[in-house]
């Protein structure tokens, strides 16, 4: 499905996660003639290295772009490690995280709507930025039975900003994979 890198150091599982990736936003890219481009797939947030078409223009950083085999966006080489991203593209993730949020908010105000105690002394809620106990249980009680349909009445009920919150938690996970319990596994790569 993917234009695929022939080298056999590129290894095979590293473009398996990826598998049945449509599209990604560009996170960032190397500033030289033929440079890669940095991006993160959106449908189960990888981060992606690709090498773009020659003589493609350079493209902003949240540019949507299609990764599969027709896209004609480049040679996708495999996944990439945040700490191999360049310190703009670490800058910039947090925001791409939270376009994506912004345009296809179902699994993630889902998220708000669902989630539970991680522990008796835990709930989920508490993994986000700036949330403690009491505010979680707050927004338990707001909830209610029937949740939220958007993520416009969430926030001003509960007075958070529910997409930046994820997005920032979703970064922090993206930036140290041994981050426990990880909402970027628990959302969005299920199988």
């Amino acid at each position: 499905m993917y234009p695929r890198n022939n080298d056999p150091r590129a290894g095979k599982n590293n473009l398996d996660s990826i598998e049945g990736e449509v599209s990604a936003r560009v996170v960032d890219h190397e500033i030289r003639p033929g440079g890669l481009i940095f991006a993160l797939t959106e449908a189960k947030m990888h981060l992606i290295k690709i090498r773009p078409p020659a003589g493609k223009p350079l493209l902003e950083a949240g540019t949507i772009l299609d990764i599969t085999s027709k896209g004609g966006s480049g040679q996708i080489l495999g996944t990439l490690n945040y700490r191999n991203l360049t310190s703009a593209g670490q800058n910039n993730l947090a925001d791409i995280i939270e376009s994506i949020i912004s345009e296809n908010a179902e699994p993630f105000i889902s998220f708000f709507n669902r989630a539970g105690n991680l522990s008796l002394k835990m709930h989920a809620f508490q993994l986000l930025p700036g949330i403690g106990k009491k505010k979680a249980l707050e927004i338990v009680d707001l909830r209610g039975r029937n949740g939220w349909d958007d993520f416009a009445t969430m926030d001003s009920s509960c007075g958070i900003d529910g997409k930046n919150l994820l997005a920032q938690r979703l970064a922090q996970e993206i930036s140290d994979q041994h981050e426990q319990p990880r909402l970027v596994d628990l959302l969005l790569r299920q199988e």
